[in-house]
C-alpha cells in the first residue's frame, strides 16, 4: 500500500511533545502545511517546564547529549548560542551513602564490605550459572548476579514500576541501563562490563551536556513553536484530539469542533488511546504516570548533584534532580535552590488522587537523605501530576504491542511516534532522531527526495 503524499492536504500531529513539534517543523521547512494539536497550555510534552515564584522546573532531568552529528546541528540552529555547558554530575544513594554513577573506582571502597566480597564472588562463578531469559528478574541475575539483583535491582524496579521484576520484560532492564548511563562509551551490561568501565572511569572527563538559558528547557519548544508558525504551520492547544477511520484512512481528525481531512496523521499520544478511538481492542499496554514535587528552597542544597537515583524502600520518591546544576537561572537568586521530586504511580489510583497527603513525606525524606537541613528553609512546594512519563514494559508487552499496531496499521495515513505513541522508553535525543527519520521517509514517500537531500544538507534530518 503506497503511503499518501503528506503535500495533498494538511498533515495533522497530535501532540506536542518532542517527537511532534521537531517532526512539525521539519515538515513546515519542506512546505507541509501541519497543523499541530496539543491537550495542554503550552507544548513540550514531557519535556515542558514550569515557573513560579522565580524559580523554574522540567519534569525531571532533561537536557541534550548526542553523538549524532545532524542532532548536534539542529540544536545549534534553535538555540544558537542561548546554551550553556556543564559536565555531567549525577549520583545514586545506596545503603545510606552516596556514590557517583556511573560508578567510580573511588566508589568501591565505600561499598559494605560483605556486599563487595559477594560482588567479587558474583564475577568470578556468575558466568557458569544457568538463567532463564523470560523476565528482568532472570536477565539482571545473569548479568549482574545475585548479589546486585537482590541489594539494588530488585528493590528499585518493584519501587519504579510497581509490578515485581518476574514480571517485568528483560527489555526494560537493558534499555533502563542504558537510559541511566547516557554515556555510549561505557558498557555496563553485565557484571564483567561494569566492573571494566569503573575501573575505565580513573582519569576518564565527564561527558558535557547542553541546557537553553531563559527559563527551562520550555525555551526550546517555544522556539521551535515560534519556527513552526512562522513557516505557516498552526498549533492548537488546548484541545483534544479525535480520529475517524474508514476505508482504510483517517479520514478526519476532529480539534475541539473544527474537522481536519488529514493527509497523513501522526499519532504521538497514548497507542491505547488511538486504539480506543478506531474502535480496535484495546492492547494491555498500561502506562506509568508520576508526582513531580516542586520543592522551593531558601538555602543551597546539601549535596551538588544535577540528579539521584534514591532505591531505598523507605524512601518514597525514586529520583530527585537540582535545576539550578543545569541552569543558574531556573532560581531566583544565588542563595536559593529548587528540588524536582518524583514519585511513581498509576493514574487514577490513590498517590494520583491524594498527591498534596504526600508532600510532609517528601519532605521528610529529603531531611532524612541529608539534602534539605529544616522543614523551616521550604519556601513552598507545588505538586504537577503527569501522566503517562513510562511505558510499562510487563512480561507480554511485545505480544500485546505487535497487536496494537497491526491493527493500526490498516490506516495507511497513521504513522506512530514519540515515546508514548510508539510504546518506548527512551529519551529526549531519541525522540528528535525520530522525528527526523519519520519526516525524511515521508518525504521520500511523497516524491520530494530533493527536499529531504535539502534538509540532510541543513543537518535537518538524520
Amino acid at each position: 500500500m503506497a503511503t499518501p503524499s503528506i503535500f495533498s492536504g494538511p498533515v495533522v500531529i497530535v501532540g506536542g511533545g518532542v517527537a511532534g513539534l521537531v517532526t512539525a517543523h521539519l515538515l513546515t521547512e519542506a512546505g507541509a502545511k501541519v497543523v499541530v494539536i496539543e491537550k495542554f497550555e503550552r507544548v513540550g510534552g514531557l519535556a515542558r517546564s514550569y515557573q513560579y515564584d522565580g524559580f523554574v522546573f522540567d519534569l525531571g532531568p532533561h537536557r541534550f547529549h548526542t553523538e549524532n552529528p545532524n542532532i548536534k546541528t539542529y540544536l545549534d540552529r534553535v538555540l544558537g548560542n542561548n546554551t550553556t555547558a556543564f559536565p555531567r554530575a549525577s549520583e545514586v544513594f545506596f545503603e545510606g551513602s552516596y556514590y557517583r554513577w556511573p560508578l567510580h573506582p573511588k566508589n568501591l571502597v565505600q561499598l559494605p564490605l560483605p556486599l563487595a566480597v559477594k560482588s567479587a564472588f558474583d564475577l568470578a562463578v556468575n558466568g557458569r550459572k544457568v538463567y532463564g531469559n523470560d523476565n528482568f528478574e532472570d536477565y539482571v541475575l545473569k548479568q549482574y548476579g545475585p548479589t546486585l539483583y537482590e541489594n539494588f535491582f530488585k528493590g528499585y524496579s518493584i519501587k519504579f514500576l510497581g509490578i515485581h521484576p518476574k514480571q517485568t520484560h528483560p527489555d526494560w532492564a537493558k534499555v533502563g541501563i542504558n537510559r541511566a548511563i547516557i554515556d555510549d562509551k561505557l558498557q555496563m551490561q553485565n557484571l564483567t562490563q561494569l566492573a571494566k568501565s569503573t575501573l575505565l572511569q580513573f582519569n576518564k572527563a565527564e561527558i558535557n551536556f547542553i541546557y537553553p538559558k531563559g527559563g527551562g528547557l520550555q525555551v526550546t519548544w517555544d522556539i521551535v513553536a515560534e519556527k513552526i508558525k512562522a513557516k505557516g504551520g498552526r498549533i492548537l492547544t488546548n484541545t483534544g484530539a479525535r480520529l475517524a477511520g474508514g476505508n482504510g484512512r483517517i479520514e478526519a481528525v476532529y480539534a475541539g469542533s473544527e474537522r481536519i481531512e488529514p493527509s497523513m496523521v501522526i499519532w504521538t499520544a497514548p497507542i491505547t488511546l488511538a486504539c480506543d478511538q478506531l474502535n480496535i481492542e484495546r492492547p494491555d499496554l498500561p502506562y506509568l504516570s508520576t508526582l513531580f514535587y516542586n520543592v522551593m528552597l531558601e538555602e543551597e542544597v546539601q549535596r551538588k548533584y544535577q540528579w539521584c537515583y534514591y532505591g531505598a524502600d523507605d524512601i518514597v520518591f525514586s529520583r530527585v534532580s537540582t535545576p539550578k546544576y543545569f541552569a543558574d537561572d531556573t532560581v531566583p537568586n544565588a542563595r536559593a535552590a529548587g528540588l524536582c521530586v518524583e514519585v511513581t504511580c498509576r493514574e487514577g489510583d490513590e498517590r494520583w488522587l491524594h498527591a498534596e497527603r504526600l508532600t510532609d513525606w517528601v519532605v521528610d525524606d529529603l531531611i532524612k537523605v541529608g539534602m534539605i537541613t529544616s522543614r523551616r528553609k521550604v519556601h513552598d512546594v507545588r505538586v504537577e501530576r503527569v501522566a503517562n512519563t513510562y511505558p510499562i514494559y510487563h512480561s507480554r508487552y511485545p505480544t500485546e504491542l505487535e497487536k496494537a499496531r497491526k491493527g493500526l496499521a490498516q490506516y495507511e495515513n497513521l504513522q506512530l511516534a514519540g515515546r508514548t505513541g510508539m510504546f518506548w522508553y527512551n529519551n529526549m535525543d531519541h525522540s528528535i532522531e525520530n522525528a527526523m527519520q519519520l519526516s525524511r521517509k515521508l518525504l521520500r514517500e511523497s516524491g520530494r527526495a530533493e527536499i529531504d537531500e535539502k534538509l540532510l544538507a541543513a543537518g535537518l534530518a538524520g
